[in-house]
């Protein structure tokens, strides 16, 4: 049967750094013992290719933008696919070289981590500690683990990477740059290019920053994309979880936010907005908190990590080799009932297996929220909701003993279940009252490796299981549990932004904004349907 690929996009730097952690965790997952096979079809987000001297490739099928600047020390052509003239000394060019000056831009530094990838396998690289990635990181390719494909890594020539000059900071500043022949044309060549590749593709899955331009950039992309190919978009617009003071450059991002949401509303089949604080606007907040990690909201390197662990488990719905019939397009279908078009990301990581614990007994002592949002101003209820959720990490020889050894587990009514997903999809039916679930599990976890950060609390052993004591192990893989989520919890997210932008009496006030070409009528267009989306999702709702 023919692959349904999907193509990936990115578009703004802190989405590049949830990308990088996303393929860098897919690639440490990859199965290459032909005695273990995979679950997981990778050919889905993955293109097989081959090099000029005949090398077999495989690389994400992915298109990511940023700013000039941004790249560091790597090449936007990358260095998978070397061109042969360049290593050949006899080429012939149609200038004199000898009357020709060069200038060079001095590369920029590699951090120590890619220093040794460049000498070592990944494999073979010493564990985290041997690096200090947290202070060694300043963009996204200083740990990139994934090679990629030439037309994969596209820069804005007009804005420089953290440029208080000319900053890239306004909606229409990025709709202005899509509508450039340089731009488009390329970018809808390179789209074209990759679609012509697939046997089958089922649709696009796109990451965006929603507080700078590229929100005006990716929803421009998107609405191209639903006009010229008319597939399933999924679409995750982003927010830095970074702490600062409350200014004028705060509501900027909240009009930004909004005008993003807007368009995707239109555009989009379902979207999800994803931030590590429980806020979002005016500030990110505080940070979201998970019992058995300990990270830095003011790390990009951290939080971004954590979106891409929910990315790419949510993920295996449509990413599993055995139910090929499972298809991006069910998924939005499943969530976006009666136009509600946005759903809640939700993410428990670890999944809280107990030590020498089955999961009937785990499910059995459960107390407190089964998962934690990572969608901002918005609480997940359980009830009277659409759930679409994936589980990884659980084997079937940990959901019961048996009869023999059963003892308490036999009166259980769990105990009937036969599977890991018949007793999962049991207590979602039995949890999560008046609500439709579901559920794409696998028995493999996680693996964690470098460059993942070291986040877990030590009371979490080496396999993901929680411990009463600390063991102070380096983890090497975890169960994990992600979801999307649609219910009337995204309500509130609607109305505090509204409630926030219902401040700005004038759109005028805000220069770039009226510079960049908004009107007042489109910005009161945008508060209008942010109340209407608010009330799509009350209860009451018909």
């Amino acid at each position: 049967m023919s692959t349904r690929e999907i193509l990936t996009l990115q578009f703004g730097h802190y989405s590049n750094y949830i990308g990088t952690h996303w393929w860098n965790l897919q690639e440490s997952n990859f199965s290459y013992d032909p005695a273990e096979r995979s679950e997981i079809n990778h050919d889905v987000l993955y293109r097989e290719g081959e090099t000029s001297s005949k090398k077999v490739t495989f690389t994400p099928r992915l298109l990511l933008v940023d700013l000039k600047g941004s790249l560091g020390y790597l090449s936007k052509e990358g260095s998978l696919y070397d061109d042969d003239w360049e290593k050949e000394p006899n080429s012939s060019f149609l200038w004199n070289e000898e009357q020709v000056e060069t200038v060079e831009e001095e590369s920029a530094p590699k951090t120590p981590f890619i220093k040794s990838l460049d000498e070592n396998p990944i494999n073979q690289l010493q564990n985290i500690k041997s690096f200090n990635l947290e202070t060694d990181i300043n963009s996204w390719p200083d740990y990139l683990v994934s090679r990629f494909h030439p037309r994969t890594v596209n820069v804005i020539k007009e804005y420089q990477h953290q440029s208080s000059d000319k900053a890239f900071d306004i909606f229409n500043y990025g709709k202005n740059i899509w509508r450039t022949n340089y731009f488009s044309t390329d970018f809808c060549d390179s789209i074209r290019q990759y679609v012509e590749e697939c046997d089958l593709i089922q649709g696009f899955q796109v990451l965006l920053d929603s507080t700078d331009g590229f929100a005006g950039l990716g929803t421009s992309c998107i609405e191209y994309l639903r006009d010229e190919y008319g597939k399933s978009i999924l679409a995750f617009p982003v927010i830095e979880g970074t702490q600062s003071n409350i200014s004028a450059s705060s509501l900027i991002k909240a009009v930004n936010i909004a005008l993003c949401w807007q368009q995707l509303t239109e555009n989009a089949s379902l979207f999800s907005p994803l931030c590590c604080g429980e806020d979002g606007w005016p500030s990110p907040g505080n940070p979201r908190s998970f019992d058995h990690l300990s990270y830095n909201i003011e790390l990009k390197y951290h939080t971004s990590a954590l979106l891409a662990t929910a990315l790419d488990t949510l993920s295996l719905r449509y990413r599993h080799k055995n139910y090929t019939w499972s298809a991006l397009s069910d998924l939005c279908a499943d969530l976006n009932k009666l136009g509600r078009k946005t759903a809640a990301t939700s993410l428990s990581l670890p999944f809280p297996m107990v030590a020498e614990k089955d999961l009937i007994d785990v499910l059995d002592d459960m107390e407190g929220p089964l998962w934690t949002s990572l969608t901002p101003s918005c609480r997940i209820h359980d009830d009277k909701s659409m759930h679409s959720v994936a589980l990884r990490g659980i084997p079937e020889d940990r959901l019961k003993r048996p009869p023999n050894e059963a003892k308490e587990q036999l009166k259980k009514p769990a105990y009937k279940c036969s599977s890991v997903h018949e007793m999962m999809t049991m207590y979602l039916a039995y949890s999560c009252h008046a609500s439709a679930s579901y559920l794409t599990n696998i028995q493999t976890p996680l693996k964690i490796s470098l460059p993942f950060p070291q986040i877990f609390k030590q009371n979490i052993n080496k396999n993901g299981d929680l411990m009463t004591w600390a063991v102070k192990e380096d983890v090497k893989s975890v169960p994990v549990m992600a979801g999307l989520h649609s219910g009337s919890g995204i309500k509130n997210m609607f109305e505090t932004l509204h409630s926030q932008l219902s401040r700005i009496r004038s759109i005028k006030k805000f220069y770039t904004f009226e510079e960049s070409g908004l009107e007042q009528d489109e910005f009161f267009e945008c508060l209008n349907y942010l109340q209407d989306s608010k009330e799509a999702y009350e209860d009451n709702y018909m």
